[in-house]
């Protein structure tokens, strides 16, 4: 039989199943929780699609199932599991090492890096794991960092290197398995500094407004994630790196940049108003690279929507 009928037929009757299970009361499910995995759909329509042979792609989509599974038990509440006790099989939505009940405990965390007037260059980089993240705004420190939510602590080390001022932000190492319901995180920068940013992503919503400050490089990976940049025209020349797997990104670049597109991605909705297709995945705006301002941008994606707009 054939991958694309059989497809979304199960699919449905998957979706079906959950509907009547949670309606009989066999499974306390909400749905307000999956819509966090939408990117899924985008992934498993892609791979419906793709010019290969049937059983790899049903290979495929077991595989991306699975690791939904996974991350789905990680961060979302409320979570499951199957025990089994005197042969009978029944659904717990309180499975965590210690089998305590669910608590969420909020907690706001505030760090910051003092201005050091000696470095002449600053780079941060982040472990973001999944939540909301927003860059932007004035601070009189170098770096300033305020989370909030029952995701736990993160930890930040600074260290100088050639002249550097490299800040390192994680999450902190935690062998209980979270059940995370929030996690909210606000960055400002300093404007006087240089920065490279070098962001590692999950599942998040992220919102960077960099057009007040001096950035040199800008490095994202993400899995899936919702992202909106905004790029300024303080740096002779800026370079964005993006990769990710199913995501939505937008970028907004000032008009008196010139800017060089190069898109490496499988399955891609591409809208990019005022560039000219140069080659295979390149694209430029009429004025590079004459301008004395250039942003450099290279995504690489499986599934996803880009944007790029000039404001």
């Amino acid at each position: 039989m054939k991958f694309r009928n059989l497809f979304w037929a199960l699919i449905l009757i998957a979706i079906g199943l959950i509907f009547l299970f949670s309606n009989f009361g066999w499974l306390d499910f909400h749905w307000v929780s999956i819509w966090r995995l939408w990117p899924l759909i985008l992934i498993f329509w892609g791979i419906s699609i793709l010019p290969i042979k049937d059983v790899v792609k049903f290979i495929l989509v077991i595989a991306f199932l699975a690791l939904s599974f996974i991350f789905f038990n990680q961060i979302t509440e409320p979570r499951w599991s199957f025990s089994f006790h005197d042969h009978d099989w029944s659904w717990s939505d309180e499975w965590d090492e210690d089998d305590s009940p669910r608590t969420f405990t909020y907690s706001t965390q505030v760090l910051s890096v003092p201005m050091d007037s000696t470095s002449r260059k600053a780079v941060l980089k982040m472990d973001a794991a999944a939540g909301k993240f927003q860059v932007d705004g004035e601070t009189s420190e170098m770096l300033s960092f305020r989370k909030e939510g029952d995701i736990g602590d993160y930890s930040m080390t600074t260290e100088e290197v050639n002249g550097k001022t490299v800040i390192h932000i994680s999450l902190e190492k935690n062998r209980k398995v979270r059940r995370v319901k929030k996690n909210t995180v606000d960055i400002k920068l300093n404007q006087e500094k240089v920065w490279d940013l070098d962001f590692d992503i999950g599942a998040a919503a992220v919102k960077m407004d960099l057009s007040d400050y001096k950035i040199d490089t800008a490095k994202i990976d993400a899995g899936a994630a919702s992202l909106e940049i905004k790029l300024g025209a303080l740096q002779p020349q800026t370079y964005l790196t993006f990769s990710a797997g199913a995501a939505s990104l937008e970028v907004k670049i000032p008009k008196e940049s010139a800017c060089e597109i190069h898109s490496e991605s499988v399955l891609v909705s591409r809208d990019f108003k005022g560039f000219i297709k140069k080659g295979d995945g390149v694209y430029q705006t009429a004025d590079y690279p004459e301008g004395t301002n250039i942003i450099i941008l290279k995504i690489e994606s499986a599934v996803s929507s880009l944007k790029v707009m000039r404001y």
